[in-house]
């Protein structure tokens, strides 16, 4: 339980710092074209592509992209460091899980965006439970290995 976490919590440490890097230096409108120009070639979905980011929006997610980035930091370290860093989890899982419900927020208030982000939305409102169900189990284990030391 323990491994598949700290996979988890890596994997999702390097991507949120990825994606913030990417948005920070290269703009909302380029990582999100190209993001969705790779999930095209992926799935094979071949509706239209979202179209310019205005420069406010582009300006507000640079500035989130600081705050995402750090998100990630903090996973990494916490996947690396997983021992001791355990209780931090269900914080971190709580924090992805509330991006997920304001995704859902928007979906729910202005329709549909391009499938990459419906995709999205499905990891942001899975991954926290998956994350917290191992987390429980991992807990368990270092419980019970203590209690058996004792």
């Amino acid at each position: 339980m323990l491994n598949a976490l700290r996979i988890c919590l890596l994997v999702l440490g390097v991507s949120a710092v990825a994606i913030a890097l990417s948005i920070f230096c290269f703009g909302a409108g380029f990582t999100g074209a190209w993001a969705e120009s790779l999930f095209d070639l992926v799935s094979g979905w071949r509706g239209p592509a979202t179209g310019a980011w205005p420069a406010t929006m582009d300006s507000e997610l640079r500035f989130y992209a600081a705050l995402w980035g750090a998100f990630g930091v903090v996973v990494l370290r916490t996947g690396m460091s997983l021992k001791t860093r355990l209780p931090q989890v269900p914080w971190l899982a709580a924090i992805f899980f509330a991006g997920g419900v304001g995704r859902l927020l928007s979906r729910l208030s202005l329709g549909a965006p391009h499938p990459l982000f419906t995709a999205l939305l499905v990891i942001e409102v899975s991954l926290p439970v998956i994350m917290m169900a191992l987390w429980a189990g991992a807990t368990a284990s270092i419980a019970e290995r203590v209690d058996r030391s004792a």
